[in-house]
């Protein structure tokens, strides 16, 4: 996790979630990552700005964005209020719960 944000996360067995909060300050590093999951971010607030696949891109409160599986991407920055939004995964990620010890499923360029 990036300084200047946290996180809470819910793990079934086929889909996970994730709420997440970033400040203004936040420090991101810009590396894109993939991992076989689909993922949908939802954000509730602010401005998050992205790489997906190679594209960058802002995502606004009240919009979605798709991740395919495989996609290169990373959260690159936010707008100046900070942000939140919902991270959603399918199949389940529960390596984001606290206390995980299995395998990273993140795979870095």
């Amino acid at each position: 996790m990036r300084p200047g944000s946290s996180r809470k996360g819910i793990s079934a067995d086929k889909i996970s979630a994730v709420r997440i909060e970033t400040s203004a300050d936040a420090v991101f590093d810009g590396k894109t990552h993939w991992h076989d999951n689909e993922q949908i971010l939802v954000m509730v607030s602010g401005i998050c700005k992205l790489i997906l696949d190679g594209k960058e891109i802002e995502a606004h409160a009240g919009e979605m964005v798709f991740f395919p599986a495989g996609s290169r991407h990373a959260a690159i920055g936010t707008g100046p209020e900070g942000c939140v939004y919902y991270e959603i995964f399918a199949p389940a990620r529960p390596d984001q719960l606290p206390g995980w010890v299995g395998s990273p499923v993140l795979k870095f360029d």
